[in-house]
């Protein structure tokens, strides 16, 4: 059955619109759509990792996401209010082979702009005020009813649908699929603040108080901060006193806060979607998997959905695989993506439950551990390079013969990017080049043999 396009994109945010652009890439039509009327302007995720960065170079726009943020210099641990802090430095590390061996502060309407606009020059376009309302599927295609800018009703085919439209995703609910949300008993609060303070600009800064955890991001703009704090259940996170008691309590300074921007108190929750995949439709980013903010994992785990998933779809689409191949590249979707969020919710709660003990025992055991482990490079090293995202692997698929390379597990950089790196699969040769599917970089799926069976 004729179809309006290839793919209907639910949501606006960077997940969609990584899904959107790469779509493009790969030569599929897509219409992507955010009930929103207009960009945001709130902050809200505000780090892009190692691992992400590459994933942006394919897509063409890593520079302009590197312009538009700061390089996180150093981390000041505080293993208690007025303690000496433990300086980690994650600009000189042992990284290994990266080009973005770093922590990257950017405000995540920064990264929507710049996919917005690699989107446009790709030939997409993000469409506002739209909503997805209903939904039905066929073997074929999926069907949606969508309401307008001017609150008409049409109905849009689409031969895949992803569903990108954060924690509350409707599109989730209409796939029939559902993630349920756990409670980890901890209330934060957040604050963009304007500050006179003297901190140096490009370094962070975490305190473990007993009245609970505090951080201190920097972010691009000079004199501007986020602050987290774990806080009571009324705290009133819309106060500058609030927030500059709290400062000054666990951090030991006054920061000088004289404007507040974007804020925000919730309960911490987490939790991982039944399936990723319901005939049709894929679930990804948030809509996906919620989680604890530390780490800074979320945006980058959605770009990295988005990432694994399009380039399958593209070779179904394209017709390069029979059906069994297809449908058999398409379901590793969810084994690969899948425990990878699990993972990231699980180590998520847990550095946030040890990051939050109310204890007193607990707490001196933990500064203990803490300082200790924080002077050893191995450990900053591990800490630099898994935050960053850059030792994910999936499992379970047939090894090459190359000592340096297995499905499931992140390409090395090529020596020399212009030359295609020779790997053999079950005596058939692939060339890993930037302009093949397995470029630079690209995280090596285990559904290999069937993209050994494209190329080779």
């Amino acid at each position: 059955m004729d179809t309006d396009t290839d793919i209907l994109i639910i949501g606006g945010g960077p997940t969609g619109l990584a899904a959107a652009c790469e779509a493009k890439r790969h030569g599929l039509s897509v219409r992507i759509i955010e009930r929103q009327s207009a960009r945001a302007t709130l902050s809200k995720a505000l780090v892009v990792h190692a691992r992400t960065m590459e994933v942006l170079e394919v897509m063409g726009c890593a520079q302009q996401v590197l312009t538009a943020g700061q390089r996180f210099r150093a981390l000041n641990i505080r293993p208690a209010v007025g303690a000496a802090p433990v300086r980690v430095d994650l600009l000189n590390r042992a990284w290994g082979d990266t080009k973005y061996p770093f922590w990257l502060s950017v405000p995540q309407y920064e990264v929507e702009r710049v996919l917005e606009r690699r989107l446009e020059a790709l030939g997409g376009r993000l469409e506002w005020s739209t909503t997805l309302v209903g939904l039905s599927q066929t073997q074929t295609h999926v069907e949606a009813t969508l309401t307008a800018p001017d609150g008409s009703l049409v109905t849009h085919r689409a031969r895949w649908l992803l569903a990108c439209d954060g924690g509350r995703s409707e599109a989730r609910a209409l796939a029939g699929l559902a993630l349920e949300r756990q409670g980890l008993g901890v209330t934060f609060a957040l604050a963009d603040v304007k500050t006179r303070c003297e901190l140096v600009e490009d370094e962070g800064h975490v305190v473990l108080s007993r009245d609970g955890v505090l951080l201190v991001v920097p972010m691009p703009e000079p004199g501007l901060w986020r602050l987290i704090a774990q806080v009571p259940a009324d705290f009133d996170a819309a106060s500058q006193a609030a927030w500059t008691t709290v400062t000054r309590q666990r951090l030991g300074v006054d920061l000088g806060i004289h404007a507040l921007g974007w804020t925000s108190r919730f309960d911490l929750t987490g939790g991982v979607a039944n399936h990723f995949r319901a005939g049709r439709v894929f679930l990804l980013g948030d809509a996906a998997h919620v989680h604890s903010p530390v780490g800074g994992q979320g945006l980058n785990t959605g770009v990295q959905d988005a990432h694994n998933l399009v380039w399958k779809l593209a070779l179904v689409e394209q017709q390069r695989l029979s059906r069994r191949e297809g449908e058999r590249l398409l379901d590793s979707y969810e084994r690969e993506r899948r425990p990878i969020a699990a993972n990231m919710v699980r180590l998520t709660t847990v550095a946030t439950r040890l990051i939050t003990l109310t204890n007193p025992v607990a707490r001196a055991v933990r500064g203990l551990v803490a300082r200790a482990l924080l002077r050893l490079p191995v450990f900053a090293n591990r800490l630099s390079r898994g935050v960053g995202m850059l030792d994910l692997k999936t499992d379970g698929a047939p090894r090459l013969e190359n000592p340096e390379v297995s499905p499931g597990r992140r390409l090395h950089d090529l020596v020399d990017p212009t030359r295609p790196t020779r790997l053999r699969w079950k005596g058939s040769e692939l060339l890993v080049r930037p302009d093949r599917v397995v470029v630079t970089n690209e995280l090596i799926s285990p559904a290999l043999a069937v993209q050994v069976e494209v190329h080779q």
